[in-house]
């Protein structure tokens, strides 16, 4: 991961010690903006080469009034009243570690000078805040009162030591500042920070792991489900199955983040914060515990800033709270619980198989084009069999890999569009990679096409090799064989001659496609072309958010005449430029493309998740007919235990348990975890399960929730017309109601966002399970997931997962 780098100034000329003020003057003009991480700033300030910095962003000279931001500040000790280590301590009261400190030229045996600088995941880009927080070391560390306005330049120095690498966290310095503010204030809350100026910064430092993040919605803060009044619980109850409130209520000390995150729970409980004062003054008095002002003071704090509660599991270290969101939701609900709020009937395989055929066969058979008709069917009711005795048709199948297994099972006439070429000559399959990546596959054709024609310099063996890809690729243009290809080749097509296109798999991944550029990269190419200085400038402009993609006038035709054999762009600009909707975060541009089906020709839609919903609303212009068949009675079984979520952030925390009770099960689950288990399916995992059969009939443990990052949910939900507030759209742990389940899930208040989200999630799911093909075989799919499946025949807390 790269390190974060921080803007700071830091004077061109080097003094090794103090000055007089009329040096001073040219270590001032000789300030100029820089940025580093928290490790070159400590070598740029060291003695024998040590420079002058200030830890502002300004608007023109530096002075308080042009200041921009912070990002970096400093504390000065010179007057002997407080030790290095008496510092440090208080800040680890708080979890806060400093990033730096030094020795300053005027330190010395008998009066240690010291300097401890402070960096931040975001910058305080308020003046009222920066003073507040300044002025408040100053009362709690004795702090030189001359240097806390952001415009100070400080001197380097010597004996630097570096005692932590990674920035702090705003936020929490915030909660420093303020708890100690009130402790000191007789538990008042009239001095605390108002943080409505920079609470729109806090997204970039929270939950920003894996794809199950909301990193762009602020008000997302903690999570989880926010409640509305003081709601009434069984304590007794609650310390029952909460670890981490048990050992409090026993007596246990708690440490400051322990504290904080049970106060913005209990808040919530009728007499909650009341009785956590009580217990703690109890356990005080009694000698067992030593808790603090400033420990005392975190109650009235939450109340006041009226924090939705913090998920146990991110303050709780117990084993047994390692998926316990908060405090009430545990209580009130049972975890894991799925109530069926209205039952599936499912009809018999057999019944499924006549009524599959019979419709298959009529929308083969009847003259109706422009039309698009999706056959939802259950995973192994034999739709490859359609397949085999199609006659006159396009088969479009997800990978090469498919369409070659199929090949040998077809029993009419047919041909086949041939794989992806790859050449002797390396240079030239990274050339043709080349122009996939940044978004001209056209291009890549044109080039094999040009080493056919003997247009490009190649050996005898490539240029046989894309004779014969070509001819291979002339024999598809019979509209009267059946051609087997692949979803991206026929979806990529400028034209097809067949009347009807059959896909076998839902083509959605392939029709709506989301990628990522850079704003570098873009900028870096407009020195080179300078149109593209049109594009940056307009990204450059906007604020964080989400937005159409406006018409560039870009020539692309000349562009690519341009970059062709320069190999300059790094990412798909090309793409982006016909992009939909894009999104932008920092320097990155998520952007949305979509395709459309082959037109003149009637389209199947052959597939085991298809979002009938999704392409009406995507395609509103196209007649849709849906055939619904998935409710169909299974010989094998599928067990869901849904006592864990199993997201990603999940089986970080206690994947490890789910490992050593699953044993040697055969796994499907997250690329990222395979090396967790035991016998995990090397070729298989969340994203990449469609098609594979040589798991039919074997039992087979899926494990996961596989939440998608929420920019594919916004940038869908865009494409779809689908009406939301980017930046407020809560996402949390509650209660939901879903495919006839009401059960407890982490997802969004938006209806329409959280069926995009839930179905995604239910739709890679569904794939992993069909590997083992229960429909057919006497075997049994166990699945781990908070999302209830509908193919599921029973559902099971599991009760020794959580020793309740």
């Amino acid at each position: 991961m790269e390190k974060l780098k921080f803007e700071y100034l830091i004077s061109k000329r080097v003094f090794n010690q103090k000055i007089n003020d009329d040096l001073f003057k040219i270590v001032y003009n000789s300030m100029i903006p820089i940025e580093s991480t928290v490790e070159d700033f400590s070598k740029v300030i060291l003695k024998p080469d040590a420079h002058s910095w200030c830890g502002g962003v300004f608007s023109g000279p530096i002075k308080n009034e042009n200041w921009i931001k912070s990002s970096i500040i400093g504390m000065d000790f010179d007057k002997g009243r407080i030790t290095l280590k008496e510092v440090y301590s208080k800040f680890k009261e708080f979890d806060i570690i400093p990033n730096l400190h030094y020795d300053t030229f005027s330190s010395s045996e008998h009066a240690h000078k010291f300097r401890i600088v402070l960096f931040f995941d975001i910058p305080i880009t308020c003046i009222k805040t920066y003073a507040k927080i300044m002025r408040t070391l100053e009362k709690l560390f004795y702090t030189d009162p001359n240097c806390k306005n952001p415009s100070r330049i400080f001197y380097g120095g010597t004996n630097i030591n570096v005692t932590n690498l990674n920035p702090l966290s705003l936020e929490n310095f915030i909660q420093f500042i303020d708890i100690n503010t009130i402790a000191r204030d007789n538990n008042l809350t009239r001095s605390t920070i108002d943080t409505t100026s920079i609470d729109a910064n806090f997204c970039n430092s929270l939950y920003n792991d894996n794809k199950n993040v909301h990193f762009l919605a602020t008000h997302n803060k903690l999570n989880c489900t926010s409640m509305a009044g003081e709601q009434v619980i069984d304590w007794d109850q609650a310390c029952e199955k909460i670890k981490i409130l048990n050992d409090f209520n026993s007596g246990e000390w708690l440490y400051h983040q322990e504290l904080f995150g049970l106060a913005t729970n209990l808040m919530y409980m009728r007499g909650g914060l009341k009785k956590m004062k009580s217990i703690m003054n109890n356990f005080n008095k009694s000698g067992k515990t030593k808790y603090s002002k400033n420990n005392f003071a975190i109650l009235p704090y939450v109340k006041h800033k009226e924090y939705n509660p913090i998920p146990v599991h991110r303050f709780s270290c117990r084993p047994e709270d390692l998926d316990i969101h908060d405090i009430i939701t545990e209580v009130r609900n049972i975890r894991g619980r799925i109530e069926i709020v209205k039952r599936i009937e499912n009809i018999s395989l057999k019944e499924a198989e006549e009524k599959m055929i019979s419709k298959f066969n009529e929308v083969i058979s009847n003259e109706e084009s422009c039309k698009t008709y999706i056959f939802s069917l259950p995973t192994a009711i034999g739709k490859t069999r359609l397949l085999e005795n199609v006659e006159n048709c396009i088969v479009a199948l997800p990978t090469n890999h498919l369409k070659n297994e199929i090949k040998g099972r077809m029993n009419v006439n047919y041909t086949y569009s041939p794989d992806t070429i790859q050449f002797k000559d390396p240079f030239l399959n990274k050339k043709i990679e080349y122009f996939y990546q940044i978004g001209l596959p056209k291009k890549s054709m044109k080039t094999i096409r040009n080493v056919a024609e003997g247009k490009y310099p190649s050996s005898k063996g490539d240029v046989q090799l894309a004779l014969d890809y070509c001819s291979q690729l002339k024999l598809c243009d019979n509209p009267h064989i059946t051609v087997l290809s692949t979803h991206k080749r026929i979806i990529n097509s400028d034209h097809l001659l067949h009347k009807t296109v059959i896909f076998d798999e839902d083509p959605l991944n392939t029709l709506v496609e989301i990628k990522t550029t850079s704003i570098k990269d873009i900028a870096g190419v407009q020195y080179f072309y300078k149109p593209l200085k049109s594009v940056t400038d307009h990204l450059a402009s906007l604020k964080e958010g989400i937005y159409e993609t406006p018409l560039f006038n870009i020539d692309q035709d000349d562009l690519f005449k341009f970059i062709d054999d320069k190999r300059i762009l790094e990412t798909n600009v090309f793409d982006f430029l016909n992009s939909k909707f894009f999104i932008k975060h920092e320097d990155s541009i998520h952007y949305i493309m979509k395709k459309e089906l082959p037109k003149n020709a009637k389209n199947i839609i052959l597939s085991a998740t298809i979002p009938i919903e999704f392409y009406k609303r995507l395609y509103p212009n196209i007649e849709f007919e849906s055939i619904d068949i998935r409710n169909v009675e299974q010989v094998g079984k599928v067990i869901q235990y849904t006592g864990r979520s199993c997201s990603r952030s999940g089986l970080e925390r206690y994947g490890q348990i789910i490992s050593e009770e699953v044993g040697d099960k055969k796994v499907i689950t997250f690329q990222k975890f395979k090396g967790l288990f035991k016998n995990p399916i090397q070729d298989i995992h969340f994203g990449n399960c469609s098609g594979y059969d040589y798991l039919s009939g074997k039992d087979l443990t899926v494990i996961g929730t596989p939440h998608r990052n929420n920019i594919e949910y916004f940038l869908l939900a865009k494409l779809m017309g689908v009406k939301f507030d980017y930046f407020k759209s809560p996402f949390r742990y509650q209660k939901i109601v879903y495919n006839g389940f009401k059960f407890m899930f982490n997802t969004f208040d938006n209806e329409e966002l959280r069926n995009i989200q839930i179905h995604l999630i239910e739709s890679d799911l569904i794939q992993a399970v069909g590997r083992a093909r229960t429909l057919r075989n006497e075997c049994i799919a166990e699945v781990y997931s908070g999302l209830p499946l509908s193919i599921a025949d029973e559902f099971i807390i599991k009760k020794n997962l959580h020793n309740h």
